[in-house]
């Protein structure tokens, strides 16, 4: 969620008036970051916990073929364009955030195309799920609005700041708070969702201490991710779970399989919120 192109990041972007390609730059850093830690995080388990990592073969498991180094670019080389065209067409001028997803749409049909991976059938089913999808986000959207208008004329974010003035918290316990809520509500609820419902309550607090709304919606998107791992819903762990389609492995499995890669993931979160430059430094 963090590598672009992210759907929280256009969704926080239209809650928040923020341009998408600062938070798609502001993304790089971090997301790279993660990945790293998300790596040396399965060679320290593969080092001292190699129970969590594989389970011994009754006999040896035959030996794959070796990728040579221009396979190995062919397969890369789809993504690295469609990264490439995305982003050079947003920071070049040649199109808005919203054009770059028709523009990677048809990249990724050309590129399908290309593999000869797409037939009619296929097709019309793609055509089909992202109608559906579309049409999920746009009423979630104008829920949004909707909720957004309720909650200015009835005058609660402007109570909530005062709130926490009355009570003498400063920003580091607004920002406590606020990740705190984020990952509770991503026991329950899927991510779209919680940006919906807390981001019109949290923004004006947020303005009000003064926080650059880039990095906090850098840290709000690591928070939510965090919240997808948390049980009992942790939406990424049932879709794991479903996707692995094992009755050997439970989804209690998968839970608690989930705990070393949470734990990077505060780690992640804590280095960026005491150190902002990570999200700030390209822009």
């Amino acid at each position: 969620m963090l590598i672009p192109p992210s759907l929280l990041m256009v969704l926080y972007g239209f809650l928040t008036n923020q341009s998408v390609g600062d938070l798609f730059t502001a993304g790089i850093l971090p997301g790279l970051l993660l990945a790293v830690a998300f790596a040396l995080t399965v060679v320290a388990l593969a080092t001292w916990r190699p129970g969590w990592v594989h389970v011994a073969a009754a006999e040896p498991l035959p030996a794959l073929p070796p990728l040579s180094v221009a396979q190995m670019a062919a397969k890369l080389l789809p993504t690295i364009a469609m990264i490439a065209v995305v982003l050079g067409g947003l920071y070049g001028g040649l199109f808005t955030a919203t054009e770059a997803g028709a523009v990677s749409a048809v990249l990724a049909l050309l590129i399908a195309l290309a593999r000869r991976r797409l037939n009619a059938r296929a097709f019309w089913a793609v055509l089909t799920e992202s109608g559906h999808i579309t049409v999920a986000v746009s009423l979630l959207i104008i829920c949004a609005n909707t909720y957004s208008r309720m909650l200015a004329m009835s005058g609660l974010p402007q109570a909530l700041v005062a709130q926490f003035s009355a009570w003498g918290l400063g920003p580091e316990a607004f920002l406590l708070a606020h990740i705190l809520a984020i990952i509770l509500l991503g026991m329950v609820i899927d991510s779209s969702s919680i940006l919906l419902i807390v981001l019109p309550l949290v923004l004006p607090l947020a303005e009000q201490f003064g926080f650059n709304l880039v990095w906090f919606g850098i840290v709000t998107i690591i928070a939510v991710e965090i919240g997808l791992l948390t049980p009992p819903f942790g939406l990424s762990v049932f879709v794991v779970h479903g996707a692995l389609n094992d009755p050997r492995v439970s989804l209690a499995d998968v839970f608690i399989g989930t705990w070393p890669f949470t734990l990077t993931m505060l780690a992640v979160l804590g280095a960026v919120v005491a150190f902002p430059w990570l999200s700030l430094a390209l822009l």
